[in-house]
């Protein structure tokens, strides 16, 4: 069998590209029988070199629900925030998707900019809220 021949029956003993709903959920779903892998077929044909590297990070800074930046007994430090890849994931060492990061970034970006400037976050200035918020991390590290 060739690559050509599996990947036109959908399938890839090689690699397992497409196996996963994980792997699949990235493809053409437009593209079948494997959203994730199409034969080679016309030309002309060309390449890339790929080398490994950091995507992104789980272990940055620790922060509170503004994004302030936390010391080792969990104070937060005056002036000092973070944001996106420099703060301590929110998905816990998780990474489901490629840009899930975005959103976590522009979110606490977000809270970080009003709070620097001294205005009300909408959601956390409730009483209550921060718990809110830390039952459902306890969530999402229960589904993760």
């Amino acid at each position: 069998r060739t690559f050509n021949g599996n990947a036109r029956q959908g399938t890839d003993p090689d690699f397992g590209r497409g196996a996963s709903a994980y792997n699949r959920i990235q493809g053409d779903p437009a593209h079948g029988p494997n959203p994730s892998l199409g034969a080679l077929e016309t030309a002309p044909f060309h390449a890339v070199k790929i080398v490994p590297g950091s995507l992104g990070t789980f272990a940055g800074l620790r922060t509170d629900t503004r994004g302030r930046v936390l010391d080792r007994h969990g104070a937060a430090i005056p002036g000092l925030f973070a944001a996106g890849n420099d703060m301590s994931s929110i998905f816990g060492g998780n990474y489901p998707s490629g840009g899930i990061t975005l959103g976590p970034a522009m979110t606490f970006g977000y809270i970080a900019a009003r709070t620097m400037a001294g205005l009300p976050v909408t959601g956390i200035d409730t009483p209550g809220d921060t718990e809110t918020l830390l039952k459902t991390k306890e969530l999402n590290d229960e589904v993760l």
